[in-house]
């Protein structure tokens, strides 16, 4: 379940200088399109957002917020390219007091009421896993958005013991988990024992958006914040962070990990 990155990336014309002289050459760039979601005919949120895998975007960002619980709540699909614009049907839906919201592809959703990590009881610690599967994992992720040049996509994935399962990209960090999060609505096998790989820095909305998907860790190159590492603590997600070569840091739950006895 992987996605051709190229139809995410746009050409460009560039100057670029050399530390000697000037000259033009083709560049790629990430592609970035403003998308407005409609939900039962109301405009529920407008998106920064790179314009592939628009249809597990839409499933993972509505299950974020709380309105669908499962893929085939969304009975009508229909994306308007030259309108930038998602009409979806989710029947039964009540009406929401919180609509027409913007989101900035480097920010986080912007939901109308911050998260209480809380109010949901913490995961139990039934995964087990090790650093090389966590590397080799990473590796795969990184290996397969490789192909593309632009350097402005960030990209996430589900992985089981080392294999990569599914992965997607976007301009916003937050994005991308929330593509990943609705082609595993589609697939709910997928997270079974699965853990997150992420390009991204691991905030307090990304962990507990792993929360919701019921996945217990999270493995990023990135650092954390405080309140992502506060979020995992409560909420029982493993987060592991600055993983590159053979190294990585774990700031909450190190018990999924086969560590050596600490020195």
């Amino acid at each position: 379940m992987m996605t051709q990155l190229t139809d995410g990336i746009r050409p460009v014309l560039r100057y670029h200088f050399d530390g000697a002289s000037w000259h033009t050459e083709d560049a790629e760039v990430v592609s970035e399109t403003p998308v407005t979601l409609f939900v039962n005919g109301a405009e529920y949120v407008t998106a920064a957002i790179t314009a592939i895998d628009l249809h597990d975007w839409v499933l993972g960002f509505l299950a974020g917020d709380g309105v669908i619980a499962s893929g085939d709540a969304v009975t009508v699909f229909r994306w308007m390219p030259q309108e930038g614009q998602i009409w979806v049907r989710v029947p039964g839906l009540q009406p929401r007091l919180a609509t027409s919201r913007y989101l900035g592809s480097c920010c986080g959703q912007s939901r109308p009421g911050f998260f209480n990590p809380t109010s949901v009881p913490a995961l139990a610690a039934n995964l087990t896993l090790q650093v090389d599967e966590l590397k080799a994992a990473f590796d795969a992720l990184s290996r397969w958005s490789s192909h593309q040049h632009s350097g402005g996509l960030h990209v996430a994935g589900l992985a089981r013991r080392g294999q990569l399962l599914v992965a997607r990209a976007d301009v916003g960090r937050h994005n991308a988990l929330d593509k990943v999060y609705g082609a595993a609505l589609t697939k709910p096998d997928l997270l079974h024992d699965a853990y997150v790989v992420f390009s991204g820095r691991l905030s307090a909305e990304i962990v507990w958006k792993v929360r919701t998907m019921g996945v217990e860790a999270i493995v990023s190159n990135a650092a954390p914040t405080s309140l992502g590492i506060e979020v995992g603590r409560t909420t029982g997600v493993t987060t592991v962070g600055f993983l590159r070569g053979h190294e990585l840091s774990v700031f909450t739950h190190p018990e999924r990990l086969l560590l050596d006895p600490l020195a």
